[in-house]
């Protein structure tokens, strides 16, 4: 159980890292692909020092990591993905289903993984039980974003855009898996998480360069503390999704952090923290984190 808590740990903090990036965009004149980097740099450095104090090797086995796959490399460029693919869904579709149909395809993708050993992933059996229990962490989703209601309509983008957010929730949920995996032969996930948040900055700076190349030489503007916290939240989801997934499986690791995700950003709200608008707890959204929590013990249970 110890290690279901630790996921549903990580992704409660989850909405500070959207909270800071957010602010931080405003620091660098609204450029998101530049917050995007300054996040990144931030958790790769955050990752580093980590990783030299508890493994006292500051760098990964690069050798043994030559050695794999070469879809070991990918995991950086799945997590740039997911951060730029929300940046596009979100005026395409509505904030509703920039939220929902990535975790779809997390749910979906896990689910596949755990089957087929996808990835060198351990196999795990995905029975009916477990099946039911991400049908009803979906709906305990959709009970807490009010999925549906009058004022989500505007997000009735071409279906395409649609297809984007559940393959960007895909490819996260195999950034996991790949790291989880790098981790063995990386020397620990923490290496693992090393890797994965260089090529991922490595990229986003290719980004930037061709985007916004001006703002990169431009300071960003005062702001408050915690805008930086988006990288530390950043290192910090990447370790534990690369050291949880081996532990629980992808499909449960995802789903965990997901529920998670979901009730922090709710107790965010309510409590008007990062700047977050502050908005009562409504008994409608208390029902679907009870169905968000339920779903969870039932896929890891079967």
């Amino acid at each position: 159980m110890l290690p279901v808590l630790s996921a549903l740990a990580i992704g409660s903090i989850v909405p500070v890292q959207t909270a800071a990036n957010s602010r931080l965009r405003l620091s660098v004149g609204g450029f998101p692909v530049v917050s995007a980097l300054v996040s990144f740099t931030v958790a790769l450095a955050v990752s580093a020092l980590a990783t030299t104090v508890i493994t006292g090797a500051p760098l990964p086995d690069f050798a043994a990591v030559g050695r794999e796959p070469w879809w070991v490399w990918t995991g950086g460029a799945m997590g740039v993905s997911f951060v730029m693919g929300n940046i596009l869904l979100f005026p395409r579709i509505g904030a509703v289903q920039t939220v929902v149909l990535p975790i779809l395809g997390q749910v979906v993708m896990g689910l596949l993984i755990d089957q087929f050993g996808l990835f060198r992933a351990p196999h795990m059996d995905v029975g009916i039980g477990r099946i039911l229990g991400a049908v009803v962490v979906l709906a305990g989703i959709a009970l807490v974003l009010r999925l549906g209601r009058q004022g989500d309509r505007q997000g009735s983008g071409p279906w395409l855009w649609r297809l984007v957010g559940v393959g960007i929730g895909m490819a996260s949920a195999t950034q996991t898996t790949v790291n989880g995996y790098l981790g063995g032969s990386a020397g620990s996930s923490m290496h693992a998480a090393e890797i994965n948040l260089a090529v991922g900055a490595l990229l986003l700076l290719a980004i930037a360069l061709a985007t916004s190349p001006r703002q990169l030489a431009t300071a960003p503007a005062p702001g408050p503390w915690w805008m930086w916290l988006g990288g530390v939240v950043g290192a910090i989801f990447v370790i534990g999704g690369a050291t949880l997934a081996p532990v629980l499986g992808t499909a449960t690791t995802v789903i965990a952090i997901n529920a998670g995700t979901i009730a922090g950003g709710q107790l965010m709200e309510s409590m008007g923290w990062f700047g977050a608008k502050r908005l009562r707890m409504s008994v409608v959204r208390v029902a679907g984190l009870v169905l968000i929590f339920f779903g969870v013990v039932m896929v890891r249970a079967f």
